[in-house]
């Protein structure tokens, strides 16, 4: 193998386990691929019942573009069983009405990545079923976010509904044959409140095994424009 792919798949290889907390008391547990200087790092959220790994081809693909990932095992999947007394794995989740909770688990990511040091502007989201859903929520509320991925979103996920904002890019992916899916993103079409990709068959991750699907949102989340913010004016000399 040449030195240069050589050096290339170990870099692909250096996903980081890390942790974080929650303010509401869990440790979340994801998985951390640093993105090359000037690039974006995108926080990812899988669906129910999944984790963070689901991710992993799709963080690979990006880290080849240089650009970052941070993927989460939302709180009851995997490895962020920790919570609060009186919490529950994801199957006690509908029961309780937790599921909008979960969008602290991105909260207290990007807050992570702040800490260390990647500007709030390259910080991106994405998700995957329910993932799209929080992942959205969390990038309309930060007027600085670059983009939001949604790969399979439903209009409302078991209490989490779909949003947008104006000036924020976001690409919608679903198929015809997965309905509440396929519904959301023919609304976001007529609406004109995002990009829109229809791949041939499957729900979330499970749609980038058609080539055309994965290389769509390679190039979109590529040619995604980051925006820095305005240099402040000098204070005015004192008089």
């Amino acid at each position: 193998m040449p030195v240069a792919a050589a050096a290339a798949a170990v870099a692909l290889a250096a996903a980081q386990a890390v942790s974080f907390a929650t303010k509401d008391g869990w440790t979340i547990q994801a998985k951390y691929r640093p993105a090359a200087s000037g690039k974006a790092v995108v926080v990812l959220a899988h669906g129910v019942g999944s984790a963070g790994d689901e991710w992993n081809g799709l963080a690979e693909d990006l880290a080849r573009r240089g650009i970052g990932t941070l993927a989460v095992d939302l709180r009851g999947h995997a490895g962020s069983l920790s919570g609060p007394p009186g919490s529950t794995g994801w199957a006690g989740f509908d029961a309780t009405g937790s599921w909008p909770g979960s969008a602290e688990d991105l909260r207290a990511a990007a807050a992570w990545l702040s800490r260390k040091g990647v500007p709030d502007w390259r910080i991106a989201f994405g998700g995957a079923s329910i993932g799209a859903n929080l992942a959205a929520a969390v990038a309309v509320e930060r007027k600085s976010a670059p983009f939001v991925l949604m790969l399979s979103p439903a209009e409302n996920y078991r209490g989490v509904p779909m949003s947008f904002r104006k000036g924020l890019p976001a690409l919608v992916a679903a198929a015809p044959d997965d309905g509440y899916a396929y519904m959301a993103a023919r609304r976001a079409e007529a609406e004109k409140t995002a990009a829109v990709h229809y791949a041939p068959t499957g729900h979330g991750v499970r749609m980038l095994a058609d080539a055309g699907t994965r290389k769509r949102v390679l190039d979109w989340i590529a040619a995604a424009k980051l925006t820095p913010p305005a240099p402040k004016a000098p204070a005015p000399p004192k008089r």
